[in-house]
């Protein structure tokens, strides 16, 4: 409007000096008009501009799930943690290992203690092989204990005094002495009990093989001093152990991974969730991705099983593996003790029907994780600190066809109270012109609804193709541009149905380049340039100023 005013004024001050330096007398002023109409035409660029396909899609990424690879190519990609154990947790060695051992009948009938004198010392030695027991399958070569106590009780009920030594060599402490302890039966009444706590943090055992199990060697010195009482029928001396409370520094020997790994649970999908437009695309190249971190001293396979996608309508798909699984984890070695394993395993069209799961656009994914030794039979080790963690990896390239996918929405539109006034416009053309690298084709047609939502008109000719989609090679990468120009023309008549205009109506067909024939590409160095102008046929009258 200040536009037109300003060629308005113009005019009239262009008018008035000319009519001031003419001799009056030659006209007849009074007789003049002061109504004065201008017919002129108006061209004006509105707007030019240029998107990447990268500046698009970071527009609709508030969740950071979207990056490109080397080549530039587009994908979205989800991160989670499946699996995820530390060995601190796992209770693998069983508390109250309990071993018992007797001294009785074969006292009373010992000839070297019937034949002693009142307050000589004779010795009994007894030794007693016990196993380790562990869960599972679990074998025990070595520990060294994090922890833990060794509780003894004894029971006396011969009448003499003595003293028991318990000791042994498979059994060190942390300076590498064997274990061994002594206490004194200072009642010779018959009725002597005692017992006492030993802190085994720090000590070492060894074990050695017997068959399947896993055994180490106590040793028991029980020597009784003559008091001159009779060793009766019945009387006995009982010794009780208990390992109790064991957790565990470091432990060698064979582990049974089963009993270390075993994980199920669902994980949720976000990336569908946030995008539902996915469920109208069909991806070429879906990929699931496992990274694995592994401190533990065992080499297994890990064995992923009733792995389930379901999407938002209930459907689902179960993954099959063609090859490549179950996937061997590699683990440090003994001379790698406390360090990292890093394993990569790739799940995509070749190994699996990822496809077929990933285009249902799952919303949540279930799955269970089991772990097996294989063939992978060697001595194992644990630390206190082993941990192994599964992470899984949703990638999705931008590697993809759309057939069909429709987009339908309503605007509230309102012009204000004064609306539109027409009496200076005769006729509007806005143009767009745009030079498209994205392989996507876009049709759009926008209704004018009134308050009771009946179509008032059409903003575009017809139906038209919007935006043509590029062309692309085999490989769905870029060959040619496609130029499109549209006129969208408001003639006065449909600038009046503005007035009545309460909502608009937009719908949007979009499908990929050849009919969504073909997987397409995008990188992030496509762009969509455009230009916007507009043509105005404008009556410019003194009296509607």
């Amino acid at each position: 409007m200040r536009k037109f005013l300003f060629y308005y004024t113009i005019f009239m001050m262009a008018g008035g000096l000319f009519l001031n330096s003419c001799q009056k007398e030659q006209f007849q002023l009074d007789k003049l008009s002061d109504e004065i109409e201008i017919h002129t035409d108006l061209v004006a660029p509105l707007l030019y501009g240029s998107m990447g396909m990268g500046e698009i899609v970071a527009q609709f990424d508030s969740s950071g799930y979207v990056g490109e690879f080397g080549d530039g190519l587009i994908y979205l990609t989800y991160t989670d943690t499946a699996v995820d154990v530390m060995v601190d947790t796992l209770n693998l060695v069983v508390d109250g290992l309990y071993t018992e051992i007797y001294f009785d009948t074969e006292i009373a009938d010992d000839p070297i203690f019937i034949g002693s004198s009142i307050g000589d010392t004779v010795h009994f030695i007894k030794s007693k092989y016990y196993g380790v027991e562990t869960r599972g399958d679990n074998r025990l070569d070595s520990i060294v204990f994090k922890g833990g106590e060794l509780l003894t009780e004894m029971e006396s009920t011969f009448r003499h005094a003595g003293f028991l030594t318990i000791s042994s060599t498979y059994i060190r402490d942390a300076d590498g002495n064997p274990y061994t302890y002594t206490m004194t039966i200072s009642d010779p009444s018959g009725n002597f009990n005692w017992s006492e706590s030993e802190d085994l943090d720090g000590y070492f055992m060894r074990a050695e093989q017997s068959g399947d199990s896993s055994v180490f060697r106590m040793d028991y010195d029980f020597a009784l001093i003559n008091s001159g009482n009779p060793v009766n029928p019945g009387e006995f001396c009982e010794i009780k152990s208990n390992f109790l409370d064991m957790g565990f520094y470091n432990l060698y020997g064979f582990v049974d991974p089963s009993e270390v790994v075993t994980e199920s649970g669902v994980l949720d999908i976000p990336i569908y969730a946030d995008f539902p437009e996915l469920a109208h695309l069909k991806l070429a190249d879906p990929r699931i991705n496992i990274f694995t971190e592994n401190s533990l001293g065992i080499p297994f396979e890990l064995s992923l099983d009733s792995v389930i996608g379901t999407a938002e309508d209930g459907s689902t798909e179960t993954l099959e593996f063609y090859s490549g699984h179950p996937f061997i984890i590699p683990a440090p070695s003994i001379d790698m003790l406390g360090e990292t394993a890093d394993g990569e395993f790739y799940i995509n069209n070749q190994t699996s029907n990822i496809q077929d799961l990933l285009n249902i656009a799952p919303h949540t994914l279930s799955y269970k994780v089991t772990a097996n030794i294989g063939s992978q039979n060697q001595s194992h080790f644990l630390l206190d600190t082993s941990r192994f963690m599964t992470e899984v990896e949703i990638l999705l390239p931008m590697d993809l066809s759309i057939t069909e996918y429709a987009l339908t929405d309503t605007l509230e539109f309102a012009l204000g109270a004064d609306g539109i006034d027409t009496s200076l416009i005769k006729h509007v053309v806005v143009n767009l012109s745009t030079i498209n690298e994205l392989p996507i084709e876009l049709g759009l047609q926008v209704y004018l609804l009134d308050a009771s939502d009946t179509v008032l008109d059409s903003l575009l000719n017809g139906d038209p193709v919007f935006l043509a989609s590029s062309e692309v090679d085999s490989d769905g990468k870029l060959l040619l541009a496609s130029e499109t120009s549209h006129n969208i023309d408001f003639p006065t008549e449909k600038l009046g149905i503005l007035d009545q205009t309460e909502y608009l109506w937009v719908k949007a067909r979009m499908v990929t380049a050849e009919s969504g024939g073909q997987f397409v590409k995008f990188y992030s160095d496509y762009t969509l340039d455009f230009d916007i102008s507009f043509y105005a046929e404008l009556r410019i009258n003194n009296r509607d100023l």
